[in-house]
């Protein structure tokens, strides 16, 4: 039955719970299991296993795996995965030069290796290796002028192919150039300057399915910023582990070879003017290598921008040839991420693409590994001409991120004989290329009450620190920029060698609508926008250090926490960590209501208790103590643990298990239609794309019209949940989305009191925004897009009836009840693109759980007015107790069961006991004021188990004093000041009452309880 109640009352017993049942266990609670702490994580700390060896070579015998003639490589005609580990034992076993480790494990739990490839080093000489490389970023300004480092740095140049599983050539040429490296003599001299790192294919289950998506259905090479593949995290943590000077990675196709850097606009947060010069002569030497290599089949670029076999001279070089629509503006990409290490890095499109026929596939697989086999030399003999050149910007580059200089920004229409060489790059170079950042003191993430969420705070300091950034942590309250903070706040001091990785994760970003004409991604992301946290940024980067006693920190500190035992537990649902939490706790029968602001509470038993303290501890959530009044005082509603089917695609599924809904199922209109899934069992629909039927769908159709004739709910995003809403009959609602490929970063505003009051969040991204507007009578607007600065950061392109305007002031989300009592709530922003917005995923939980059913929750305090004659039960106690006197307390057939017993009017808890014998012991507390008292036992999950009278008589005091008292309206006031009436006593007091009084109390309360107990015997009697 639903909990949706409103109590009111006095005489709440702080910290009692009663279900106001005459015995035994509630069964929410007797069907309590353990807690599964098994929310998907989001954030995922730096892999062990990236960590490089202590000399080379360091050789295993690499795992290998069945033969798989399934594998989609075979038709391509290139080597298939099962081949890859087995070539590389056989390089091991036959050179000293070749090194190779497990570096991770793919969606599917295939591995990934990472290949070294170098002349032999001892331990000493690799431990030179790691301190010149630490001492390269840590302290560039003394490496710059490090004669022995500058000589005898080996130069790390990192190849990465195959991060698309369906551009397959990349593997087949760096396993051909691992080969000419291991055995060519002519090899030597080079790899004693250099170390040649290979991931050799960075998504082996794409490769083997013969898909561009890894095994979840992610595009690893759009997730370096959020970091939900493990194969995007294995870049990510190598990153910081080989600090590339030179990075590649190899793709296709383009029907025209196409390397790197790209056209406008440029990522905002890059030194560009170090990093483009020799990206672009770079991608002009492979240019060269190519065209003379002349190889038969390749392609070149026409004058027309088309692919021809005619050799033009020239090949596709983005900053060149296309202006518009390839940039390097998000840091979403390997090059685009590994270029904030100081790397000069350039994507590789191999030319020629898939096909049916398999000759002709075959064929092109071919003449894109001998050209990949060009571009891998030409690009390492560029580095071995530019070696001392390239190594002394990446300090350089590193040296400005320490000392905080300005970025530099390079001006439209330079002289390239103004420019250092390379200047090649300066010709093309103009207005539409001027991009620069204003990098702040620091960031500060605070941790006190101005903090809207302190897990998701936690999660972002976590997630920073992944990607390399270094955090600190305050040891005492500090000010900056006029704002005091609290100890224990984390402060991002912008001036570290990886300036540009933190400004660029951090920064709110631009909005460039009117700069260019669209975009190839998305263009903006910002984690302090995005992940639920609230970040201040402070000063500029040329101001005065913060000035606060700090400590560097490899991981946030812990968050969670549980006050003292004996109180009911709150907790305000302000991140993500707060929903996984619910979720375990709904998951493992404990009970939960949750308030009309989101939070929830939970009762005070130790079952509760012990659940309540593994959440805390696993995902950091701090519960807070109460007295349960809020459950008479306002309404609540009790929480179930969810079913949850739902329509989209991989980021609905991750987004669902990553809030700890756990039991989901896809449905689709086919897989309803066909009876293979059914709604039966359903608590909860998500609409994460369309689900829509056919003519021909009638029972698919018909599934769903009885889900909802059965009154439950469904929630969801986009245009997708308001033509659901429509075709179904919830409410009316017509959706308006922005301009195709649109996106970015907008600020909302929650309606007051709504129902994502408890979400704080301001701000959302948008892939493109949708609002409904001609909503029906029975919907509520629950956020609007702001009327003022609506579009924070990103491309919007506007258009008539779908610009940034139109959508300001908007319905974001809404909420309804259909006329079979189905919940709706429809949610405009792209809540979970990609993954990505964690900070609007509490939306969706808080949807999930609105729409859904109900359950008993957490029972309210138990109030005097609740001990009524027909809740009396079973338990007997003496007619008078001394005050201070131990007496028995009979409960009937309860043995083994924890009750308390609680004694009212003023309600005090007296003891906590196990009932042996049918019964327990307890002392009537020596403050107890003489009079007529009523003893409550209930469980200790708070079922009343019932109640009974008692007479209290004053202990007899040798020698004490028979002063008097001053009371008032008939009643006989102590000495301490407690009244006794002709109703119940005040308890709680400790007073002590004279003889005299004590006597007359009892004389009274004696009456009282004759009285009382008469009319119990006699409905005894007649009930029997």
């Amino acid at each position: 039955m639903s909990l949706t109640r409103l109590f009111t009352g006095a005489g709440v017993v702080a910290l009692v719970a009663t279900s106001l049942v005459t015995g035994g266990t509630p069964a929410a609670t007797a069907a309590a299991t353990a807690v599964r702490l098994d929310a998907a994580p989001i954030v995922t700390p730096v892999s062990s296993l990236v960590q490089p060896p202590a000399s080379y070579p360091t050789q295993p015998l690499l795992r290998t795996v069945a033969d798989d003639p399934t594998d989609a490589s075979i038709a391509r005609g290139v080597t298939p995965y099962d081949e890859i580990a087995p070539k590389l034992n056989t390089l091991m076993a036959q050179s000293d030069r070749v090194s190779a480790q497990v570096v991770g494990s793919s969606t599917l739990g295939r591995d990934i290796h990472l290949v070294t490839v170098t002349a032999p080093e001892s331990t000493a000489a690799t431990a030179q290796q790691a301190a010149w490389r630490a001492k390269i970023k840590d302290e560039p300004t003394a490496a710059a002028v490090d004669p022995a480092l500058m000589a005898g740095y080996k130069v790390p140049i990192w190849f990465n192919a195959n991060i698309h599983g369906n551009e397959w050539e990349g593997t087949d040429a760096v396993l051909d150039y691992i080969t000419k490296l291991a055995t060519d003599p002519a090899a030597t001299d080079v790899l004693s300057r250099y170390r040649f790192y290979f991931t050799v294919t960075n998504n082996p289950d794409g490769r083997i399915a013969g898909q561009r998506a890894n095994g979840a259905g992610f595009d690893a090479n759009r997730d370096m910023v959020t970091g939900v593949t493990p194969e995007a995290r294995v870049i990510r943590d190598l990153a910081g582990v080989i600090q590339p000077t030179f990075y590649i990675d190899l793709h296709g196709y383009t029907n025209v070879l196409q390397i790197e850097p790209c056209g406008p606009p440029h990522g905002e947060n890059y030194e560009y003017d170090l990093f483009l010069p020799h990206a672009y002569a770079a991608a002009r030497a492979i240019e060269d290598a190519v065209v003379s290599a002349n190889i038969p089949g390749n392609t070149y670029l026409a004058a027309n921008g088309s692919a021809t076999t005619t050799n033009t001279g020239k090949i596709k070089i983005p900053y060149r040839d296309v202006r518009s629509g390839w940039d390097d503006w998000p840091p979403l990409f390997t090059p685009q991420f590994l270029a904030y290490q100081g790397a000069v890095t350039n994507t590789v499109e191999l030319p020629l693409g898939r096909t049916a026929n398999q000759t002709t596939n075959q064929a092109n697989a071919k003449v894109n590994i001998e050209v990949a086999g060009v571009v891998l030399d030409s690009a390492v003999d560029y580095v071995a001409d530019n070696s001392a050149a390239l190594l002394a910007n990446q300090i350089e580059i590193f040296r400005r991120g320490a000392t905080g200089e300005p970025l530099k920004t390079i001006p439209a229409d330079v002289d390239p004989a103004n420019v250092p060489a390379p200047n090649e790059w300066a010709t093309i170079w103009d207005e539409t290329d001027v991009y620069t950042a204003e990098f702040p003191r620091a960031y500060v993430i605070p941790v006190d009450g101005a903090q809207r969420s302190t897990t998701d705070a936690a999660r972002l300091v976590d997630q920073l620190i992944a990607n390399g950034v270094e955090v600190q942590r305050a040891v005492e309250p500090f000010t900056a920029g006029g704002t005091a903070y609290a100890a224990g706040s984390y402060v991002i001091d912008m001036h570290q060698p990886l300036r540009g990785m933190a400004n660029v994760l951090l920064a709110d970003g631009s909005d460039i609508s009117t700069r260019v004409p669209d975009m190839y991604d998305i263009s903006a992301w910002s984690l302090a926008l995005l992940w639920g946290a609230d970040v201040d940024r402070i000063g500029a980067t040329t101001d005065a250090a913060v000035t606060a006693r700090t400590e560097a920190v490899t991981k946030a500190a812990a968050t969670g926490s549980l006050p003292a035992a004996g109180s009911y537990l709150e907790l305000a649902t302000t991140g993500v960590a707060e929903y996984q939490a619910v979720n375990a706790l709904l998951a493992a029968g404990i009970p939960v209501s949750s308030f009309a602001d989101g939070s929830v509470i939970l009762g005070r038993d130790v079952t509760t208790r012990a659940a309540a303290q593994e959440v805390a501890n696993g995902y950091g959530v701090a519960f807070s103590a109460s007295d349960g009044s809020r459950l008479r005082s306002e309404p609540s509603t009790g929480l179930t643990a969810l079913r949850v089917a739902y329509t989209g695609t991989q980021d609905d599924r991750v987004t669902l298990e990553r809030l700890g809904f756990r039991d989901i199922v896809n449905v689709t209109a086919a897989s309803l239609t066909s009876g293979a899934v059914t709604l039966d069992d359903v608590d909860v629909l998500w609409i994460g794309s369309a689900l829509s039927f056919s003519g021909t769908q009638t029972a698919g159709r018909d599934a769903v019209t009885a889900y909802l004739a059965a009154g439950k709910g469904v929630a969801g995003k986009g245009t997708a949940i308001a033509a659901f809403s429509t075709t179904f009959g919830i409410t009316t609602a017509t959706a308006t989305s922005g301009t195709s490929g649109s996106n970015g970063i907008v600020r909302v505003a929650n309606a007051e009191g709504g129902l994502l009051t408890g979400h704080t969040a301001d701000t959302a991204f948008i892939y493109p925004a949708v609002w409904y507007t001609g909503l029906g009578e029975n919907a509520a607007v629950q956020q609007r897009y702001a009327t003022d600065g609506t579009f924070v950061s990103g491309h919007w392109a506007d258009a008539a009836g779908r610009s940034r305007a139109d959508a300001a002031g908007q319905a974001s989300a809404v909420s309804a009840t259909g006329p079979t009592g189905s919940r709706l709530v429809m949610l405009g922003t792209s809540v979970n693109f990609r993954t990505h917005p964690v900070g609007s995923y509490p939306s969706i939980a808080r949807a999930l759980l609105w729409a859904a059913p109900t359950a008993d929750g957490v029972t309210a305090p138990v109030a005097e007015e609740d001990l009524t004659e027909e809740v009396r039960g079973s338990v007997r106690v003496p007619d008078t107790v001394t005050v201070g006197e131990t007496f028995r307390v009979e409960v009937g057939d309860a043995d083994g069961t924890t009750v308390r017993a609680v004694l009212f009017s003023t309600p005090v808890e007296l003891a906590t006991a196990v009932v042996a014998d049918g019964g327990f012991s307890v002392t009537l507390p020596a403050g107890t004021a003489p009079g007529v008292h009523r003893l409550a036992v209930v469980t200790d999950a708070g079922a009343l188990l019932g109640w009974d009278d008692l007479t209290a008589v004053a202990a007899v005091v040798p020698g004490g004093d028979g002063g008097t008292g001053g009371g008032t309206d008939g009643g006989t006031s102590t000495p301490g000041g407690t009244t006794v009436s002709g109703d119940l006593a005040s308890t709680g007091s400790s007073v002590t009452l004279p003889l005299a009084l004590g006597g007359l109390a009892l004389l009274a309360g004696a009456v009282a309880l004759i009285v009382a107990r008469t009319r119990r015997d006699r409905q005894e009697v007649d009930a029997s």
